[in-house]
């Protein structure tokens, strides 16, 4: 069978609603190895919080923090850093607004202002995470490739900053990534890169930063969880995350 470029998103993809691999999504991706495929990763997520599923996946192909960084076998092929000039105007805006701001590094993360506010706390908490420790000079200390900005999803329109781009993730939560960059940027460029056509790439998402990647992918599936506007973009629609969905969609396309 002709190679493909099976890429997969992390939460409510790869992962159950309860943070979970199933056993058949870990069998179908030891079936695609077997069969010649290669596979990566494509999320929102940093390195560190990606870490453990890179790791028990045996994955050496992932794109990090909606494509602000990309790496293949597990070496650094791209990254793209904000400007400290967008910074200051997006803390400022923050600031006014009485916003929540996170900022991020490849390898970790930290919450800009000193009190969490409730919109951080409550994403934060409805997640199950835990809320990033405070450090105020964070984002001019280190190379900045994503942020996480909290506020009203009215409030968007006042945070008009060139450089940036804005990706709604949970209620309050919004991912601000550099506005030419995406999850599809940097999986085509290393898809390109390592002699992939986009018409060989398979995609599995299910959220809102996951439309471009499934509009460009040769095949893009849409879990059973997905987000209406996701399913509508998407070449297959599967079973959900808790549903098998990842093992049933690769066994109806004849990739397992």
């Amino acid at each position: 069978m002709h190679k493909k470029f099976i890429v997969f998103d992390i939460d409510g993809t790869l992962l159950t609603t309860e943070m979970k691999i199933l056993d058949s999504t870990k069998q179908a991706l030891i079936s695609l190895k077997e069969k010649g495929h290669d596979i990566g990763i494509a999320t929102g997520r940093d390195y560190t919080t990606a870490k453990s599923i890179v790791d028990e996946l045996e994955i050496d192909t992932y794109v990090l923090c909606n494509g602000s960084v990309g790496y293949v076998g597990h070496e650094l092929a791209h990254e793209e850093i904000f400007s400290k000039e967008s910074m200051v105007k997006l803390i400022e805006i923050a600031t006014e607004n009485n916003d929540q701001i996170v900022f991020q590094t490849v390898n970790g993360l930290k919450r800009h202002f000193e009190e969490p506010g409730e919109s951080l706390i409550k994403d934060y908490e409805g997640l199950g995470w835990s809320l990033p420790d405070y450090d105020g000079m964070f984002w001019s200390n280190n190379p900045i490739i994503q942020a996480m900005l909290f506020c009203k999803p009215e409030d968007l329109q006042i945070y008009t900053i060139n450089e940036f781009r804005y990706v709604s993730w949970h209620k309050f939560g919004v991912d601000v990534i550099p506005r030419e960059g995406s999850k599809a940027t940097t999986v085509l460029k290393i898809a390109k890169e390592n002699g992939c056509k986009p018409e060989d790439i398979v995609f599995f998402g299910d959220g809102m930063n996951d439309i471009k990647l499934i509009e460009f992918s040769g095949i893009g599936v849409a879990m059973g969880n997905a987000e209406t506007k996701v399913k509508e973009k998407a070449n297959l629609i599967t079973d959900s995350c808790d549903e098998h969905g990842i093992y049933n969609a690769l066994k109806s396309l004849s990739l397992i």
